[in-house]
């Protein structure tokens, strides 16, 4: 949520709360309290959907680096084998399209990680009937490919979450729209008719109803500190008999 949006909650919840102290005022009156119920829904709408834009990247971050990592060690592993096995039968081809370290996997761009290691998996395959005294098994090439595929998958998460973004963005919007038209429009308007019974919950309900910039009540750290006013000189009181 943009600021606008957290000060038009803030004042969302100060109403709400207003409303549920006062329950027994306004209880008996139904539009009011079918206007208190939508009111209530549409901030808590705006509540679990806040909640849901604050998606953890750095969670995501980290996983991405772990799932990386164990892509790029399941690989080399099997790509120094046919490595080894491609310099003992005279294959250059194969031992320099098999010759890594573990940055060469790790490091990098994300895609290319992913194609250098596929192409380990691809070689591998290729040349499994020969593999089998380097250590290499159909096993390990199909835990290898698992790995890849779970890479490649977290890798699309922040685009999807982008994506996913922007239609929390508009379901946000939708539900502010739909609070504001149910206060302007229903309990604005009801309000009044609880004066003579409880002028107090109504001015509560006033008071509660104005949008407070909480980022204006807040001085800058940079900004400095008004300095203090001169206290007025005291004024000498006469003697008495002057």
């Amino acid at each position: 949520m943009n600021t606008k949006q957290h000060n038009k909650l803030a004042m969302y919840l100060a109403v709400k709360g207003v409303l549920d102290a006062n329950n027994s005022t306004w209880q008996s009156l139904q539009a009011f309290a079918d206007g208190y119920t939508d009111f209530s829904q549409h901030v808590k709408n705006i509540q679990i959907l806040g909640q849901s834009r604050m998606t953890d990247m750095t969670g995501i971050a980290l996983d991405k680096k772990a799932s990386r990592l164990a892509m790029g060690t399941a690989a080399l592993e099997i790509a120094s084998a046919v490595h080894a096995f491609a310099v003992k039968n005279k294959n250059n081809t194969l031992a320099t399209e098999t010759d890594f370290v573990l940055s060469d996997l790790t490091a990098g761009r994300d895609a290319d990680a992913v194609k250098d290691c596929q192409n380990i998996h691809d070689l591998a395959n290729t040349n499994i009937a020969g593999l089998g005294n380097y250590g290499v098994t159909a096993a390990k090439l199909t835990a290898l490919q698992a790995a890849i595929d779970a890479f490649s998958a977290i890798v699309s998460k922040p685009r999807d979450n982008i994506a996913a973004g922007k239609t929390v963005t508009q379901q946000l919007s939708d539900e502010f729209d739909a609070a504001d038209e149910t206060l302007e429009e229903g309990l604005d308007r009801l309000i009044g008719q609880f004066q003579n019974a409880n002028a107090k919950f109504v001015s509560d309900y006033n008071n509660a109803r104005t949008i407070v910039d909480a980022s204006a009540s807040h001085a800058s750290p940079n900004q400095p500190a008004p300095a203090p006013q001169a206290k007025p000189a005291v004024k000498p009181q006469p003697q008495a008999g002057a």
